[in-house]
């Protein structure tokens, strides 16, 4: 209201009244026939106002068009607004809904230890034995994981050595077979050397070993084929190379695998016998938890009718907030209502002058 009273002054101010037109006279008129309220009364005034200096009906529609939307629009705010404040009273009010159950619940549990404190032996006594079954598991884990280790480390030293054994003597062979297949080496020669190489093969890998096999075929075939056999052998030995490092970096993972396992394990150890040794003063300190207990319940007891208390002030602000909005939510609508009804007359009014004049057009022409 204030607004359109300083808009009233504003245009009173400095301005000299002129008369109005008879358009605006029946105008005026026809803004007499609202019913009657301080609203009301303040457009008309305001209308008036605009006519008597001057200002046109299309003017007035206009500054009556620019009024109603300023009032929806104060109405759009008003609604976001309402609707974010009413967002944060029902959070707050959820907290403190939230903050009493768990207080209560929290109540209630402390009763009941209070009333069942020497159950609580029971409970600590029965962890303790647990706590004492999972480092009697951690140990025989840890004998488990240093057997299989140990084991591991056995079949891996087996199998460098079988390994070192198998390259060596592919080397070996590789070597004689070479000069085997020598341009030099006479026939008769070469037939020595397979067949030494053979009669090696069948004492260290034994008759039915595949090198056996393909070294005793050796001596059945020309040069040509056994210089294939050659390039097999070595295919064979780079592969047991490759095979043999290969396990080399497994057994050096399994190794470091091996050493954070037991450092874990370790760690493990320490913090269950830890752990241990609290329940077992926990066990001893029954006493004093009960006293701890007591103070939590005293405690609860406080916070509970204060929150109890704040809850209620949240809601009852909350109440009375909406009704605030309501109101003026109420009195806003009338407002616009009768903004509405006066462009709806201004309107009106507008088109029938200008039909009016289109008639009186029409008829001189």
């Amino acid at each position: 209201m204030s607004l359109i009273r300083f808009n009233i002054l504003a245009l009173t101010i400095g301005v000299c009244l002129s008369a109005m037109t008879p358009q605006a006279s029946l105008l005026m008129k026809s803004f007499h026939q609202f019913s009657q309220s301080p609203y009301s009364d303040q457009l008309k005034e305001l209308v008036q106002i605009k006519l008597e200096t001057g200002g046109q009906v299309d003017e007035v529609l206009k500054l009556i068009q620019e009024l109603l939307d300023s009032l929806k629009q104060d109405q759009v705010d008003d609604d976001i607004a309402h609707s974010r404040q009413m967002a944060v009273f029902d959070l707050n009010i959820s907290e403190l809904e939230e903050d009493l159950s768990r207080l209560n619940t929290d109540l209630a549990n402390a009763n009941i230890l209070i009333q069942t404190l020497a159950e609580q032996l029971i409970i600590l006594r029965e962890t303790i034995i647990t706590y004492e079954k999972q480092l009697a598991i951690l140990n025989e884990q840890e004998q488990f994981i240093r057997n299989a280790r140990a084991a591991d480390v056995k079949a891996y030293n087996r199998r460098v050595e079988q390994a070192n054994k198998v390259i060596n003597a592919l080397t070996l062979i590789i070597e004689k077979l070479s000069r085997a297949v020598d341009q030099q080496t006479s026939e008769q020669d070469r037939q020595t050397i397979l067949t030494q190489i053979h009669a090696e093969c069948h004492e260290q890998f034994g008759p039915n070993h595949p090198i056996t096999i393909l070294i005793k075929l050796t001596t059945r075939f020309d040069v040509p084929t056994v210089q294939r056999i050659l390039e097999k052998l070595e295919q064979i030995r780079d592969g047991a190379n490759k095979s043999l490092n290969e396990d080399i970096a497994a057994e050096e993972v399994a190794s470091k695998n091996f050493d954070t396992s037991m450092d874990e394990i370790e760690t493990l150890r320490k913090r269950l016998s830890t752990d241990l040794e609290n329940l077992n003063q926990q066990f001893n300190d029954k006493f004093n938890q009960q006293k701890i207990v007591l103070a939590q319940k005293e405690q609860l007891l406080i916070d509970i009718p204060i929150t109890e208390e704040l809850l209620q002030l949240t809601k009852e602000q909350q109440e009375q907030y909406h009704q605030a909005y309501l109101s003026r939510q109420t009195q806003r609508q009338s407002e616009i209502e009768v903004v509405q009804k006066a462009y709806n007359l201004v309107f009106d009014h507008v088109d029938s002058v200008k039909k009016s004049e289109d008639l009186t057009a029409k008829l001189s022409s």
